[in-house]
């Protein structure tokens, strides 16, 4: 897989990430919020909606031209498809408007489906050899979980349901998977070639 095919999945997730975080926001804040303000922070979080999977569109079908796309790749053209259909499903929960749980759940859906592929996760795989791209033996082990945050609304009200947490908060940094795929991204690039 070319290594701008990945850098422009690794994006995508990276804004669907941040997209579910402002449907959060826009969630804790529909009882503040005039029904108008809402609606209009609705519509412009299904536009953006609408974007990434024109986006993902796109690399599928960059996918697709490249030399043997349809059979050396099928499983993340199928992937990538499935992801389009499930964004146009959460643009239109977002529409009508949306930002309660059947929203943040579609959008983690999309990210569970985006960190599922084998070959567009740089954190799997790399090798040479007879098997380039090699030693992606399974699927992530990544939940989107993991990828939540600490949230960004300063006002929220939570409440403390007793149930403690096995990670801990860093702070904003990218998520390793995007560290890997960024640094041998520019690897690449820096690499002469041979």
């Amino acid at each position: 897989m070319p290594p701008s095919v990945v850098l422009e999945v690794l994006q995508i997730l990276e804004a669907e990430v941040n997209l579910r975080e402002e449907t959060r926001v826009a969630e804790q804040a529909r009882a503040a919020l005039e029904s108008e303000k809402y609606l209009l922070e609705a519509n412009t979080l299904s536009e953006t909606q609408k974007i990434l999977r024109h986006r993902i569109d796109q690399v599928t079908q960059r996918i697709r031209e490249l030399p043997d796309g349809e059979l050396e790749f099928a499983r993340e053209i199928q992937l990538l498809e499935t992801v389009s259909v499930v964004m146009v499903e959460t643009a239109g929960i977002l529409a009508r408007p949306e930002t309660g749980p059947p929203a943040i759940a579609a959008e983690t859906e999309i990210i569970e489906l985006l960190l599922q592929s084998r070959r567009i996760n740089p954190g799997r795989g790399g090798g040479s050899g007879s098997t380039p791209g090699g030693g992606g033996g399974g699927t992530t082990q990544d939940s989107a979980l993991a990828l939540l945050g600490s949230g960004i609304n300063a006002k929220e009200q939570t409440e403390d349901h007793g149930v403690s947490h096995s990670v801990g908060d860093s702070g904003p940094s990218l998520p390793e998977e995007f560290r890997a795929g960024l640094d041998e991204y520019f690897n690449r690039l820096e690499r002469p070639s041979e």
